[in-house]
């Protein structure tokens, strides 16, 4: 973390006693050192109010807490009224010392993936940073802001949300130059209602941006190529379908796990672009990060060749090849457009039989067991050889392809799998994150 002034660094939070420099900000008692600001942040199995005084004594300067803290000194500690608000402001207060441009990244699906893709296409021009992992909330994005350094040029900031004004806040701290919002979906149907609060809760990107920024949307979602947008004035869309979309895509071809194209842009013309992953959905990722780049000012050719240099984080499409069966783990998150992307994947990659292993989409509210049903018969409809299911709803999955398979425990299913197993099998992996299906995937190979 660059060193900055407490007062600076608690602007809108707090005015302390006593000044002096700020050079970590830890979340984690464990990680608190000298001079720093600790954040007692009450968590589900943790309060970190308990561990605000070891925080003190391992050095630490400050606590921000929301419950006045006996065994810290009174003048060591403010209390605010929301921690995870207080995180955010001291985010943004950090990211006002920098000359930085942010790019800004939000959506139902794909955050991540356009994320990386973004690094992949802009860090080879100058130093960047991004998001590392989730960092996507009101505590890990301020993480990725403490790590800016004076030489960085450039920031990709990954924004999630639980709810309504979620990204608002994070866009504010953020004050991105350029943002992507790469899909509206039904995540979060369940607590929203409907795709269009969803829409206006991803629409609050906008919030942090000058009028001369750069909006780039997704011209194939009906929601966002309908979208209003009066801030910033800039906008340019992306697309495969609608040939109407500033950058759009053809010849698409995939060939082992790579994929190659035609990127066709209205201002620079058509030029071709391989990437290291299949299925369309990453086609549409690369897509928004060669626009977002090109509208940077960068060479739209050497930003094309930059994409082929893309590797998948975490697991999101990582793919890993064994006694010649090819293992697809995409298991980060779900929802019925990515799950329908994971098996055009497996249908796109494979040599012998199609096997998906595949588990509970969560948070997508009435409709949900309708919406698993549709994705089981989706897979079969795309010809999947195998169905494995594990989860209180993937029991639709198996319902609606037909002959799918569920299982109690995930040491069953994993069992059964490589029972089965035989080389030149595909087998792809994927669930919402809380199923934790790297459980399976570790048992299985």
């Amino acid at each position: 973390m660059e060193k900055i002034y407490l007062s600076q660094l608690l602007k809108d939070i707090a005015v302390p006693m006593e000044d002096c420099v700020v050079s970590s900000v830890a979340v984690d008692s464990r990680k608190a050192e000298k001079d720093s600001v600790f954040l007692a942040i009450r968590g589900e199995r943790v309060n970190g109010e308990d561990y605000a005084a070891k925080a003190i004594e391992q050095g630490a300067c400050y606590v921000l807490t929301e419950n006045y803290i006996p065994d810290v000194p009174a003048h060591k500690q403010a209390i605010v009224p929301d921690i995870l608000d207080a995180s955010i402001q001291l985010g943004a207060n950090h990211r006002d010392i920098f000359d930085i441009e942010v790019i800004g990244v939000t959506g139902s699906v794909g955050k991540t993936s356009t994320k990386d893709f973004i690094y992949t296409a802009l860090s080879p021009f100058a130093p960047t940073v991004r998001s590392l992992g989730n960092h996507n909330n009101e505590i890990g994005m301020p993480q990725t802001i403490f790590g800016f350094a004076h030489s960085d040029k450039y920031a990709i900031l990954e924004m999630g949300m639980d709810d309504l004004g979620d990204v608002h806040k994070l866009s504010c701290a953020a004050k991105p130059k350029y943002a992507v919002i790469s899909c509206i979906g039904v995540s979060h149907l369940e607590k929203l209602g409907s795709q269009e609060n969803i829409l206006k809760a991803k629409m609050e990107m906008c919030d942090g941006m000058d009028k001369d920024g750069v909006l780039v949307l997704n011209g194939d979602d009906k929601f966002l190529k309908s979208a209003k947008v009066e801030n910033p004035l800039n906008v340019k869309y992306f697309a495969i379908e609608n040939k109407d979309a500033d950058v759009t895509a053809k010849n698409i071809v995939s060939k082992g796990l790579s994929t190659s194209f035609t990127i066709c842009d209205k201002v620079h013309g058509e030029i071709q672009c391989t990437i290291p992953v299949v299925g369309s959905h990453n086609v549409m990722n690369a897509l928004s990060a060669y626009t977002v780049v090109t509208s940077m000012g960068f060479d739209p050719v050497q930003t094309a060749a930059n994409l082929a240099d893309y590797v998948p984080s975490g697991m999101r499409g990582k793919v890993v090849e064994k006694d010649g069966i090819t293992f697809v783990e995409d298991c980060y998150n779900a929802s019925p457009d990515s799950m329908r992307a994971a098996v055009n994947t497996v249908c796109a990659v494979a040599k012998g039989r199609k096997i998906c292993v595949f588990g509970d989409m969560l948070e997508l509210g009435a409709d949900s067991d309708k919406m698993h049903f549709a994705v089981g018969e989706y897979a079969k409809q795309q010809g999947v050889n195998v169905m494995l299911c594990f989860g209180d709803k993937a029991r639709f999955i198996a319902e609606g392809f037909g002959a799918g398979q569920m299982f109690g425990t995930k040491d069953a299913l994993a069992a059964y799998l490589k029972s089965i197993m035989q080389a030149d099998d595909t087998v792809i992996f994927k669930a919402s994150r809380g199923m934790a299906f790297e459980e399976i995937i570790e048992k299985v190979y």
